[in-house]
C-alpha cells in the first residue's frame, strides 16, 4: 500500500508529540518510584469513586425497595386485622432501619416503626423513635414526625405536650399549616384554653378557606359561641 505523504504541518505536529512523549518518558524513568506511587494512587481513587457511586446508588435502590414494602404493608386494606398489619409493618420497617439507619430512607423507616409501635400499644417506644426522627431526620421528615408525635400526645390526653409540639411546627411551616392549626385549636380547646382555641379555629377559617378542615373549624367556632362571616366570593 503506498505511503501517504505528510504535510509540513503534520510533520511538525508529529515531531512535537514525539518530543513530548520522550520528555514524559524520561521524567517517569527519572522518578520511577514516585510515578508508580502516583499512578497507583490515582487509579485507586478512580476505582473508589466509581465503586462508591455504584455501591451508593445500588444501596439506595435496595433501601427504597424495602421502604416501599413497609409503606405498602402499612396501608394495605386487605389485611383485616389491624394488629397483624402493624406487626407486619413493624417487621418490614425495622429491617429497613437496621439495614439503612444512617440514610434519609432509614429515618423514614423509623417513622413507620414508631407508627406501628403506637398501633400495637407501645407508646413509650413510639414517642422515643419519633423524637429520634425529629432530631436526626431532614426537614420534611422532621415535620411529619413532629405532627405524629403531637397527635400521640393528644390521643393520650397530654394536651400541653401536644400544644408544645404543634405550636413550633405551625410557626416553622414544616407540615400542612391548615392541619396543624386545626389540631392545635382542638388541643387548646381540650386543655381549656378557649381563647387560643378560638384564635386557631379562626386562622383555619380565615387563612385556609379551601382547607378540608374549614367546615370542622366553623362548627367548633359556633360551638364556642363565635359567629364567623361567610366566605369571600372567589
Amino acid at each position: 500500500m503506498p505511503r501517504t505523504k505528510m504535510t509540513r504541518h503534520q510533520l511538525k505536529e508529529q515531531d512535537e508529540i514525539t518530543t513530548s512523549l520522550q520528555t514524559f518518558t524520561e521524567l517517569l524513568v527519572a522518578r520511577k518510584k514516585e510515578a508508580i506511587i502516583g499512578v497507583s494512587v490515582v487509579a485507586a481513587l478512580v476505582i473508589i469513586f466509581f465503586g462508591w457511586s455504584y455501591y451508593s446508588s445500588s444501596r439506595n435502590a435496595k433501601a427504597q425497595t424495602e421502604l416501599s414494602q413497609a409503606i405498602g404493608t402499612y396501608g394495605d386494606a386487605t389485611i383485616k386485622s389491624e394488629k397483624e398489619r402493624y406487626q407486619k409493618t413493624l417487621a418490614a420497617a425495622q429491617k429497613t432501619y437496621d439495614d439503612y439507619g444512617s440514610t434519609s430512607i432509614g429515618k423514614v423507616a423509623l417513622y413507620y416503626v414508631a407508627l406501628s409501635q403506637e398501633g400495637l400499644g407501645d407508646t413509650a417506644k413510639a414517642e422515643q423513635n419519633l423524637q429520634e426522627v425529629i432530631q436526626r431526620g431532614d426537614a420534611g421528615t422532621k415535620g411529619v414526625a413532629q405532627f405524629a408525635l403531637a397527635e400521640i400526645y393528644k390521643k393520650h390526653g397530654d394536651n400541653q405536650k401536644a400544644i408544645d409540639t404543634f405550636k413550633p411546627l405551625f410557626d416553622s411551616g414544616g407540615y400542612s399549616k391548615s392541619a396543624v392549626a386545626y389540631e392545635l385549636a382542638t388541643a387548646y380547646e381540650a386543655n381549656k384554653q378557649i381563647d387560643q382555641a378560638k384564635e386557631f379555629y379562626q386562622k383555619v377559617v380565615a387563612d385556609f378557606p379551601d382547607s378540608t378542615f374549614r367546615q370542622k373549624a366553623d362548627e367548633a367556632l359556633k360551638r364556642l359561641g363565635v359567629v364567623t362571616p361567610p366566605p369571600k366570593p372567589s
